[in-house]
């Protein structure tokens, strides 16, 4: 293959990637200005094809936006848009919980659930998911 051919093929792959990625943030109702920027490695389904340690290289502002997409979608249908608490689910803004109010109870709480109500969702989430929403719902505190 010739270098120009070679380049041209290049360029309209990532021509391609930029039009596919536009789309899914159409398709997920996030505007460019409100979209997280892109982690180091390319998501799949909620995150799957992100590796376990690709959290140390996002950034705080980034953890905190893919926490708060996932519980806009997930968890303020039972925990109310801002944690206030909702029809099914107590408020997330208190200073204690009942099961502890760490980043590992909270994980816990969502990868297994608790009685009386909080769905399992350890089968849903990668675990960068359920840590990034666990360091989501920790920031909701008022």
């Amino acid at each position: 293959m010739c270098f120009i051919h070679e380049r041209a093929t290049v360029a309209g792959a990532a021509r391609k990637a930029a039009i596919v990625l536009a789309l899914c943030f159409v398709a997920a109702g996030c505007s460019k200005k409100e979209a997280p920027e892109a982690p180091a490695q390319p998501q799949g389904q909620m995150g799957q094809m992100m590796p376990q340690g690709a959290m140390g290289q996002m950034s705080d502002q980034q953890k905190l936006a893919m926490g708060g997409a996932i519980f806009a979608k997930k968890c303020a249908p039972c925990h109310g848009a801002d944690g206030v608490g909702g029809t099914a689910g107590p408020s997330l803004q208190k200073a204690e919980f009942k099961y502890g109010r760490t980043a590992e109870a909270v994980a816990t709480t969502i990868r297994n659930g608790r009685p009386g109500g909080m769905p399992a969702f350890g089968k849903d989430f990668k675990d960068i998911e359920i840590n990034t929403l666990a360091s989501y719902v920790l920031s909701l505190k008022k």
